[in-house]
């Protein structure tokens, strides 16, 4: 009771009424930036820098996958080439199979263009690549001049993949320039897959 009372027994200015108002608007403030606006703003910034990364994301995202429709678009268009450049193997992947296809496909060709076919040798088949072997055939034929350029011609037009290796072409008449009899000596390779392996798997023990 006599606090309370020397309480009111003391005379505040307005000055001082002003300032104390003053102190207990500043610390409601803090309290209210420090309970809720402080919490409020790093939670902000917080949710900023995990959107920020979270677009990072699906743009890389974005990027890989555009990356990959190229990619497979290179991978599509150069399958349909290997399957378009293997239509000119030879059919059989077996050594001797092959080996007769060409064989049979060159004397065709060489009748074809009116030549008289005189003999004919096979050649050790070997491999130019893990996926692909080389056929050859080495062939010995007669004709007019004119009818093995036929020839040539028809074996670069030919469907298949066929490539002369060695050509030899000499005048039946040495003494007559003006007979286009010739005889031909050709090396004629075609291409086919490697002949599958046909040695059965080791038992395991």
């Amino acid at each position: 009771m006599e606090f309370l009372r020397y309480l009111k027994s003391i005379k505040v200015s307005n000055r001082e009424k002003w300032l104390v108002a003053m102190a207990l608007a500043s610390i409601l403030v803090y309290y209210v930036a420090n309970s809720f606006l402080f919490p409020y703003l790093d939670s902000s910034s917080a949710m900023a820098e995990k959107i920020a990364i979270h677009a990072k994301r699906l743009t890389n995202y974005r990027r890989l996958l555009r990356g990959q429709d190229s990619v497979r678009a290179a991978l599509d268009e150069t399958q349909r080439q290997l399957v378009s450049a293997e239509m000119g193997l030879l059919e059989n992947s077996i050594d001797a199979l092959a080996n007769a296809e060409l064989q049979g496909l060159i004397k065709e060709i060489v009748r074809a263009k009116g030549l008289n076919f005189r003999r004919s040798d096979l050649l050790p088949v070997k491999n130019v690549s893990p996926e692909y072997s080389k056929v050859s055939t080495h062939i010995e034929m007669t004709g007019n001049l004119d009818q093995v350029v036929a020839l040539l011609t028809g074996l670069e037009t030919a469907p298949q993949i066929i490539f002369v290796e060695e050509l030899r072409i000499l005048p039946m008449e040495t003494n007559n320039l003006k007979n286009k009899q010739v005889s031909a000596s050709l090396m004629i390779s075609g291409l086919k897959r490697v002949q599958p392996d046909s040695t059965p798997p080791a038992k395991k023990s």
